[in-house]
């Protein structure tokens, strides 16, 4: 559907629940005092009087059965999304339970649990953004030792994502976005080809929007996340809070695997 079509269809509904009630009043007021002063007429307008109170009254009826119905479905959405998020994530939570509990000195089992963590985050990601399609998400970690920002799990369309040296200018762009997570957050752009970051290298024909947000947390980085979709404007804003929920967690799998 055009953008022009759905501004005509919320123009419609927006006379026709809010605009028609006010004006069928003013229709009956006046059809009242014109039949109050034209004696001839005074039966044919009290009738069109009558008629139009009663279709005011069925509309007025329908539009709090409406917002009844409305109030509702709106409710069960948010508990829909609250069920969804947990089902996605809950598994993630799980593993990090189990994580906490491995030996320190295991250091491989924590390092596949981290993964495994990762994937399935990216999961919830793809899962909880339907209205873009062929969505990828991507956690990166940051190795400050070798200079690289690199892909650790991925979930979603299957370009293979790249890793970033951090001594380029794209690498080094992140770099500064990462160290200033904690003022700067999650970044929606919407369209790459308009907007994009200073020195931005990714591939602008492969995918047209992203996001991304820092893993982080007590002052330490530990990478990022980003999520992706070729079409341009398919990404929103409560993406961009969902990926920065999504985050958070990652944080707390990140600090568990380094202790």
């Amino acid at each position: 559907m055009s953008q022009k079509s759905r501004i005509a269809i919320d123009g419609g509904r927006l006379f026709f629940w809010n605009i028609l009630p006010i004006l069928l009043t003013a229709a009956a007021s006046i059809l009242s005092v014109l039949a109050g002063g034209d004696t001839r007429g005074a039966a044919a307008l009290r009738l069109w009087a009558i008629v139009v109170a009663v279709a005011l009254g069925a509309l007025l009826v329908a539009k709090g059965i409406r917002d009844f119905r409305w109030g509702r479905s709106l409710e069960r959405a948010r508990y829909d999304a609250v069920r969804e998020l947990h089902n996605t994530l809950g598994p993630a939570l799980d593993m990090m339970t189990k994580m906490a509990i491995v030996d320190p000195a295991e250091g491989i089992a924590r390092r596949a649990l981290l993964e495994k963590i990762a994937e399935v985050c990216c999961g919830a990601l793809v899962a909880m953004t339907p209205k873009s399609a062929e969505v990828r998400a991507v956690v990166f970690e940051l190795a400050p030792t070798s200079g690289l920002l690199e892909p650790i799990a991925r979930f979603g369309r299957r370009d293979v994502p790249r890793t970033f040296d951090l001594s380029t200018t794209a690498g080094g762009e992140i770099l500064s976005y990462l160290e200033n997570a904690s003022t700067t957050g999650a970044e929606l752009y919407r369209d790459i080809r308009k907007d994009a970051p200073t020195g931005y290298g990714g591939d602008r024909d492969r995918y047209r929007t992203f996001i991304r947000a820092p893993i982080w947390a007590n002052d330490v980085v530990f990478g990022m996340i980003a999520v992706d979709a070729p079409q341009q404007n398919s990404l929103l804003s409560g993406d961009k809070l969902l990926a920065e929920l999504v985050a958070a967690e990652l944080a707390t799998a990140f600090a568990l695997a380094a202790s």
